[in-house]
């Protein structure tokens, strides 16, 4: 078995926004978020939640465009809804409350984690929730 993947020349995308010796406009930051809200929308369509949604986990291409990567934590879902088993671990700073006090995952989740990823994007990737651990 073989996977192709397009090769992402500028890298992680929390990497690329930490590069002080990169420009980005007002508008380049505007369009990553498009492009990541694009791709999860994708996602959404096609019945997938990704549940690891964070800046690390995005890749950036030419004329810096975005694109969602590392589906390890993805699950396809029909009630758009998945119980995660109890002790699962996830990236607490990036989770919806109800992935930390019941293990619920969904688009809405991922819809959180979307916010975070904004925060990370318009920060230049500032960790979100600055002083706790």
């Amino acid at each position: 078995m073989y996977i192709i993947q397009e090769f992402m020349t500028g890298g992680c995308l929390l990497d690329y926004l930490r590069d002080e010796s990169i420009t980005l406009s007002i508008d380049d930051l505007q369009l990553m978020c498009i492009h990541v809200a694009m791709g999860m929308a994708h996602l959404e369509e096609k019945q997938y939640i990704h549940r690891d949604l964070a800046a690390r986990n995005c890749l950036v291409g030419n004329n810096n465009i975005v694109k969602v990567g590392d589906f390890g934590l993805a699950r396809f879902v029909l009630d758009d809804e998945y119980t995660a088993s109890e002790g699962t671990k996830y990236p607490v700073k990036w989770a919806a409350p109800e992935v930390i006090n019941f293990n619920r995952f969904s688009t809405k989740s991922d819809t959180w984690s979307y916010g975070i990823i904004m925060w990370e994007i318009w920060s230049r990737g500032k960790k979100p929730y600055p002083g706790m651990e």
